[in-house]
């Protein structure tokens, strides 16, 4: 019996239709010119129930400055620039949501309110979302909704409807709404990515999220080696040979999937497992800082920069000093990117093979 099935159309965005979502913004403003203002009280995006509660009229729903996520779910329609979803990326700023990411966020938390008294759950990559589990590159349109069998799912527009064996999806509650939990949703998604993505996910699951120098947490892990070992042991369903392949190469210090992918082509090339979340410290005993894969035995770091090094200052100079004092400790800095990881991974290799060679055990 397959664990899952699913239903639903491809996610489209609609519009009045007088006027598309694309419609510049000169026309949304002739539009919207003779219309009563939206409440600010409903946000930017709201469902139907909420707009009639605020005043809001069925034929006010039709002008140019909102647009129909799905049946019974709306947003708003900026006429200057066509993102109702959320505020604009930062350029400064490389940690600032995906655009997609914002959007489905939205639509999920509008879509929650619909499902309340329903045995409805988010699962699947909504629910990774929501959770905060890292997923592979998007955009992922579709809200994934799923029901325990034999109940049927939701079937419209915009939502992947997905039935599950009650034993396949533990369900709780988030802010409000019903998704599934940090494990099973790793278990969900394993039909879908590949396995280095597949381990990605889990790493995030199981990632202990040390204070550097301590052995302190910042915040707890969002589920155990053991719930992710339970999720495979549960028996047959779509990708369990890949859930069974990724677990022995879960790991509880990998931050991040560039970290967890770095550590597999490690391993495929046939380099000794590294170890992570490293403390480095100076002859002086002085924490230097906290490297998220190291050789410590050859004194060989592996530093990971991702775009937020490269446009943040304030970050850019704390590398130049952390490296430095890195060199007068001993130790050397692979500086591994995302063009070298993903577009050139044979250089990556070959300039971790010689700071290997250039660093003779200590």
């Amino acid at each position: 019996m397959r664990e899952e099935e699913s239903t639903g159309g491809s996610y489209q965005q609609a519009a009045s239709p007088s006027v598309s979502c694309n419609s510049t913004s000169s026309t949304l403003g002739r539009m919207a010119r003779h219309a009563a203002k939206l409440p600010e009280a409903l946000g930017t995006v709201f469902t139907l129930a909420e707009a009639l509660e605020a005043g809001v009229s069925r034929q006010r729903l039709r002008r140019g400055d909102v647009g129909s996520l799905f049946r019974g779910v709306y947003h708003r329609i900026d006429g200057d620039a066509a993102k109702p979803y959320g505020p604009e990326r930062e350029e400064e700023s490389a940690h600032a949501p995906l655009p997609w990411h914002v959007e489905h966020l939205a639509r999920a938390k509008a879509f929650g309110r619909m499902m309340r008294g329903k045995h409805w759950f988010f699962s699947g990559v909504t629910a990774a979302l929501l959770l905060g589990i890292p997923l592979p590159s998007g955009p992922f349109r579709q809200l994934e909704v799923a029901v325990h069998s034999p109940a049927r799912p939701p079937r419209r527009e915009g939502i992947r409807g997905v039935r599950v064996r009650r034993e396949l999806a533990d369900v709780r509650e988030l802010r409000g709404m019903r998704l599934t939990s940090p494990a099973s949703t790793w278990g969900m998604l394993a039909s879908r990515f590949t396995l280095q993505d597949v381990v990605a996910c889990g790493d995030a699951v199981i990632h202990r999220d040390r204070i550097p120098g301590t052995n302190r947490l910042g915040q707890p892990p969002m589920g155990t080696l053991e719930e992710l070992r339970a999720e495979v042991d549960r028996g047959r369903r779509p990708g369990v040979r890949r859930l069974r392949e990724a677990l022995p190469l879960l790991r509880t210090g990998s931050a991040s999937p560039p970290e967890t992918h770095t550590r597999l082509l490690l391993r495929d090339a046939g380099l000794p497992e590294p170890t992570l979340d490293y403390d480095v410290f100076g002859r002086n005993g002085r924490l230097l800082g906290c490297s998220e894969i190291a050789y410590p035995d050859l004194r060989v770091a592996l530093e990971y920069e991702s775009e937020h090094h490269r446009v943040s200052r304030r970050q850019w100079n704390r590398d130049i000093e952390k490296y430095r004092a890195y060199s007068e400790a001993g130790w050397q800095v692979v500086r591994v990117t995302s063009a070298l990881l993903y577009r050139r991974p044979e250089e990556l290799i070959r300039q971790i093979r010689e700071a290997v060679r250039s660093n003779p055990q200590r």
